[in-house]
């Protein structure tokens, strides 16, 4: 096999000061004359030409211990921010012209899975890097870039990475690695759809068999959580489509039953209502429609399992709750009084599902969202009344009259008030 030099696809992809701090490593690992790689998904991105991958760097033997040592050649601009002894992995940050480049720095490591679905166990530390790729996830992220000084930049890939991302394949290690962690069928599809590739027939047959056992149906947990959170977050509709159609969803629950066809419609909905969406809560979206035929005893069973924080579960059980639901109404504000006090994220997830509110969302969002009156509780007090329930009824009362159009300017909400104060 011809030795591959990545060095200038490297320095095409990170920063100077990256290459810099990339550098400084390279010769603190001389002193102790350790085989230094960068690892994984970076190496990916170098070949494949992106610009936007995590810093992770590989020792082979002790991490913990180079992390020291660079922080003692380089006291004034590299500091230890986090240390995992168990795991013999490390944090650190360099300080470069107003910059800062984080680096995760592992010691490269045996692991096992004492059952199927398990947290890896760490067998051995400082391990021949060969044994650190291989328990990795897929072929494309077990390459290693040389960091050391004579030959930076060359590539080592033992389990044909290389050519598998020239193929646009995904391509697990050995047989039993969905057994050993199925969130990896979730990362697979999560390569899929943002890299545009496709599973490698073996890969296929035992990601099939894998979901077809039963094993691992309803799994749910955190694990599962942040990996559908990053697919999800893509918002692509062939991430939903595939999901469903390979029967992925029973890593979730396997009594979800919905059709492929609503995933074009989750895209496009939040392509068309971004501005009222955080980036970060998009998945949620996906998954509210997906739960979204269960009761909500059911869905708060999964948010559960699946470690949904307090808000996210809230975003889920508000669109259950719209759902049930039936008649808008006509006015205005019958139409607000509908989606009032509802997080736009559940109100798009009711949307979803029913695409006949689409005039009547457009119109809380984009106008009825944002009325106000002038009147306020001070306002009433200061025309002599006592606080009590009577307040606020009247301010409901204005709000009512502006949002079906009876008052406009601040002069005639006043008028208006009058009125219902005589």
């Amino acid at each position: 096999m011809s030795v591959k030099n990545l060095k200038k696809e490297l320095e095409k992809v990170v920063t100077e000061n990256t290459i810099k701090v990339l550098y400084l490593c390279s010769e603190a690992a001389e002193k102790l004359s350790l085989r230094l790689f960068l690892i994984g998904g970076a190496v990916r991105d170098i070949i494949t030409g992106k610009d936007n991958f995590d810093t992770d760097i590989t020792v082979q033997g002790n991490a913990i211990e180079f992390a020291h040592l660079l922080e003692q050649n380089y006291p004034n601009i590299c500091k230890i921010k986090e240390i995992h002894e168990s795991f013999g992995t490390v944090k650190v940050v360099f300080a470069l012209s107003n910059e800062e480049i984080e680096l995760d720095i592992a010691s490269t490591r045996k692991e096992s899975y004492p059952y199927p679905g398990s947290l890896p166990k760490v067998d051995e530390i400082g391990c021949d890097l060969y044994y650190d790729v291989k328990r990795r996830d897929f072929s494309i992220n077990s390459m290693a870039l040389s960091l050391n000084k004579e030959n930076f930049g060359v590539l080592t890939d033992y389990l044909g990475g290389y050519d598998d991302i020239q193929q646009k394949k995904i391509r697990v290690l050995h047989e039993k690695s969905f057994v050993d962690d199925p969130t990896r069928i979730i990362r697979a599809l999560k390569f899929r759809v943002r890299f545009g590739y496709e599973l490698e027939e073996n890969t296929k047959n035992l990601q099939e068999n894998c979901l077809e056992s039963g094993m691992f149906d309803n799994f749910c947990g955190e694990r599962i959580k942040s990996e559908l959170k990053q697919t999800f977050n893509l918002n692509k509709a062939d991430a939903m489509e595939i999901f469903i159609r390979e029967n992925i969803y029973r890593l979730a629950d396997k009594d979800i039953k919905i059709s492929e066809i609503l995933s074009k419609s989750c895209e496009s909905t939040i392509l068309k209502y971004f501005e009222y969406i955080n980036p970060d809560f998009i998945w949620l979206i996906y998954l509210g429609v997906l739960l979204s035929d269960f009761s909500k005893e059911k869905i708060a069973h999964i948010t559960q399992k699946l470690y949904l924080s307090g808000m996210e579960t809230n975003i889920l059980m508000e669109a259950k709750t719209l759902l049930e639901k039936t008649d808008c109404g006509l006015t205005n504000f019958e139409v607000y009084e509908f989606f009032e006090g509802f997080m736009p994220k559940s109100i798009l997830i009711c949307l979803i599902k029913k695409p006949e509110l689409k005039e009547k969302v457009d119109l809380y969002l984009k106008e009825l969202k944002n009325i106000k009156i002038h009147t306020t509780g001070e306002t009433l007090i200061n025309l002599g009344l006592k606080p009590g329930p009577a307040f606020g009824e009247i301010l409901r009362k204005l709000l009512k009259a502006r949002i079906n159009g009876e008052i406009f300017s601040e002069e005639e909400e006043k008028e208006f008030l009058k009125k219902i104060l005589r």
